[in-house]
């Protein structure tokens, strides 16, 4: 299986149980993770951080948190899982309507166990999420879709006999105008086909994106963009075990690529991960080595409409989550050495600057991470969601934090 194919699927099955988290979290940090509080002596500095939590960490049964995404300072959603006991997980959702936080039903799967990994907005009525089944061969993925009254089922076709179905990234600019892309892996022959598809109003339908400069087969993974004709798609091209990353831009009728710069060569290569648009002629891109032995070298550049600007290697081992705010700043969430709990870094135009979560998750939780950062706009701030590993029964609490919001 490909190292960029392991990764993904390493996090669409991320934190089944608070020993996953805390193997991740070791793997990443290099230290054994024992306590919120000998792992984190500077817990007055954590009290000062500027990100507050939305929610109490308290939860009657397992809950994780995989996205987040905002229309306005009145309507935003986050999506992820609720464990109970033998009975598996069920999709959660939770809207954000300028006061509380509340669960808003799932469509149905059919009484089967699943997870909701992305999710998109355009409007207050146009919403999508998309995931999977948690017991899935050779089934469809996961899409439901929200009207501004309910969260509907949306067909989508199954992968080929013997393979399993994964989610990308999802996103949205328009009841007309959304954007998916996934991959379909056997796990016996280790075969993996990423595609990239467009909702037409009534279906998705796959879309071919043009050859890579250099050759090699092209893997899409992240959506962004600010409107139907300016979406950018994030991709690397295979050949043999090199990956070359690349960027993609849809400007309403064609498609134009670059390769993306790289701060230095490697072996194999460096494979793509996020995209931020913080304007029409600004995309932030984030990735990192092609490499699953050796210590993961991260990197992070800027296409500003002309030109490519190097961004320094990021302040964390590897970007889980990376979004904007409202006043277009860019924010990676990820772990440092040493530190069981996720930071958030924003960039400030010359450097990283990077923020600790709320006490009221350091200290109440043996680990975190930070899965999901969406802008609010018409605000400043920014929602980031995850996950914590509770120090006792549900295991698994639902992380969400704010940052400047007023």
């Amino acid at each position: 299986m490909a190292r960029n194919a392991g990764l993904r699927i390493a996090v669409a099955v991320f934190a089944i149980a608070l020993g996953s988290l805390g193997a991740q979290a070791n793997a990443a940090t290099g230290v054994a993770a024992t306590t919120a509080a000998s792992a984190s002596p500077d817990r007055a500095a954590r009290a000062d951080t500027p990100w507050q939590l939305g929610t109490p960490l308290s939860e009657t049964v397992s809950t994780e948190l995989w996205d987040v995404a905002s229309t306005g300072a009145k309507d935003a959603w986050t999506v992820g899982r609720k464990t109970d006991g033998p009975d598996g997980s069920t999709p959660l959702i939770r809207r954000w309507n300028g006061t509380a936080w509340a669960d808003v039903p799932a469509a149905s799967t059919g009484g089967k166990p699943a997870r909701l990994e992305a999710v998109a907005a355009s409007a207050p009525d146009d919403a999508w999420a998309a995931g999977t089944l948690d017991d899935n061969m050779s089934a469809p993925i996961v899409l439901q879709h929200w009207d501004g009254r309910k969260w509907t089922k949306v067909d989508h076709a199954a992968a080929p006999e013997g393979s399993l179905s994964f989610v990308g990234d999802i996103a949205a600019f328009g009841r007309n105008s959304a954007w998916l892309t996934g991959f379909d892996w056997n796990p016996e022959s280790g075969a993996e086909a990423s595609y990239l598809e467009r909702w037409t109003g009534s279906g998705w339908q796959k879309v071919s994106l043009p050859a890579a400069p250099g050759g090699g087969t092209v893997r899409p993974s992240d959506i962004a963009g600010t409107g139907p004709d300016d979406v950018w798609v994030t991709a690397d091209a295979l050949t043999g075990e090199v990956a070359v990353p690349l960027l993609y831009h849809w400007n309403g009728s064609a498609w134009t690529v670059r390769e993306v710069p790289t701060p230095s060569e490697h072996p194999t290569g460096w494979v793509a991960g996020h995209a931020v648009a913080t304007g029409r002629n600004s995309v932030y891109w984030v990735g990192k080595t092609n490499d699953a032995d050796a210590p993961t070298a991260t990197m992070a550049a800027r296409w500003t409409g002309s030109r490519w600007e190097s961004l320094p290697a990021l302040p964390v081992d590897e970007a889980n989550a990376v979004g904007a705010d409202g006043a277009g700043r860019l924010w990676v969430g990820g772990w440092t050495p040493g530190d069981p709990h996720s930071v958030l870094a924003r960039w400030t135009g010359t450097e990283w600057a990077t923020q600790k979560l709320p006490a009221d998750v350091t200290e109440h939780s043996e680990m975190s991470t930070v899965l999901g950062i969406a802008a609010v706009p018409g605000t400043k701030g920014a929602l980031a969601v995850g996950t914590a590993g509770c120090a006792a029964d549900p295991v698994q609490c639902g992380l969400l934090v704010s940052h400047d919001l007023r």
